[in-house]
């Protein structure tokens, strides 16, 4: 750390405040404020330089972020310029607006020293007093203050999650605490009674609700990450998470990304989230929509397990109709996404049999259109919709089915239907 190491041997000098007197220990001043780092690790990692952008990605006020900015420029680690506007917005400019904050090449030498106290903070991550629970203590208390170590940890190490154990437990593991005591400590934190109803929902479209009301200014990293985890019924390694949703970057900017994102869920969210030597996962109280429409579908595809009304009622039916995060297009969606088409239309087929037999004769084409619509090719689903009309009696109904299927399936691909779901109205084409 050549910029620290500067920083102690260097003599205190007056600095004018021009970017021209960068000295290493007034940059050091600089970033080790508070909410410095978080406000530089924007800057150097997703190329924010706007104010308002600034403003919204880190959540500070904007009288410090102010302050903060203009330490940065003092300091020679950025600097200002009017901003270029090829067309200003209609709704006009704000004040801080009018300027834009670049790196310099001092500010870009500080992505190492971020990388590198992220590398340290990763051993916090995984040692006991981690493994269950740590509040970003700045989100937690607003009048913290914080430097050195414990202002790294609260920077660098937002993948962990409420209820809160603060910076001082953290320090007792290395004062000679029994981190037992600390553990079972954190354990009876986490345990309440007031402890709030998280739901994620995945199906139809994303959506995060908090003690039944949905969080409606949810950044989309954080989306993205809650979304991973639901899709995850066990914990998933930092690394492994980070390079599976941003591997167009490297292994220390996407650790980064995944950082930011972490430290973008406010104190009520966290809680969703476990933090433990194997990784990341999602607490056992959550509710995923996803995974009760999984735990539906395998219910009605066993003949082993007897079926509970809810599992042929309207709601079934309009649960397993609906597409898993539709418009998502990251490669670790794709996948699932296909996977949970494949379950629910056969398991919208099997809902469409227990309906038939059970008499319940308008519901059972109800489901059978459902997987028609998730598959319009899929022969099985059409023969499901015949059987159920043969079973009304319309067999006009049936053969209607049965002959736009054909044409669809010959205009498509070519092809004709098989002799299995032509059996189903060969006798009516006789009659």
């Amino acid at each position: 750390m050549n910029l620290v190491r500067a920083a102690a041997e260097e003599p205190e000098r007056q600095s004018s405040g021009s970017s021209a007197n960068f000295t290493p220990s007034r940059a050091l001043e600089a970033v080790g404020e508070r909410w410095s780092l978080l406000i530089m690790r924007e800057a150097v990692f997703h190329d924010v330089t706007r104010f308002s952008d600034f403003e919204r990605r880190v959540g500070v006020e904007s009288d410090i972020l102010a302050a903060r900015l203009h330490n940065f420029v003092g300091a020679g680690l950025m600097t200002s310029r009017p901003v270029v506007w090829n067309s200003r917005p209609r709704d006009g400019v704000q004040p801080d607006d009018e300027l834009e904050y670049l790196l310099t090449r001092n500010g870009r030498n500080l992505e190492p020293v971020i990388i590198a106290l992220s590398t340290w903070a990763d051993g916090w991550a995984a040692s006991p007093v981690t493994e269950l629970a740590i509040t970003d203590p700045i989100a937690a208390d607003p009048e913290t203050d914080l430097s050195g170590a414990d202002l790294a940890i609260a920077v660098l190490v937002p993948d962990t999650v409420a209820p809160p154990v603060d910076i001082g437990s953290m320090r007792a593991t290395a004062t000679g605490r029994d981190p037992e005591a600390m553990r079972a400590d954190a354990i009876k934190a986490i345990s309440g009674p007031d402890r709030v109803l998280i739901e994620i929902s995945l199906l139809g479209s994303f959506d995060l609700r908090v003690g039944g009301a949905s969080v409606a200014s949810l950044a989309v990293g954080s989306q993205r990450l809650l979304a991973f985890l639901a899709l995850h019924d066990r914990a998933v390694a930092r690394i492994a998470m980070a390079g599976a949703m941003w591997p167009e970057v490297s292994d220390e900017r996407a650790g980064i990304s995944l950082r930011s994102a972490l430290s973008r869920l406010d104190a009520a969210t966290r809680d969703a989230i476990l933090s433990a030597a194997p990784g990341l996962s999602l607490a056992e109280a959550v509710v995923v929509d996803l995974r009760e429409g999984q735990a539906l579908a395998h219910r009605l595809l066993r003949s082993d397990e007897p079926l509970r009304d809810a599992d042929v009622s309207p709601a079934a039916v309009s649960l397993l109709s609906l597409e898993l995060l539709p418009d998502w297009y990251d490669d670790w969606v794709l996948a699932e996404a296909e996977d949970w088409r494949q379950l629910r239309m056969s398991a919208l087929e099997a809902q469409t049999v227990y309906l038939t037999d059970a008499g319940r004769l308008a519901e059972a084409a109800g489901a059978a259109r459902a997987a028609m619509k998730v598959e319009p090719l899929r022969e099985s689903a059409h023969a499901s919709l015949i059987r159920v009309h043969l079973a009304e009696g319309n067999q006009s109904e049936a053969l209607r089915v049965y002959d736009r299927y054909r044409a669809l399936l010959a205009s498509v691909l070519g092809l004709e239907p098989t002799p299995r779901i032509t059996s189903l109205v060969e006798s009516l084409r006789k009659n």
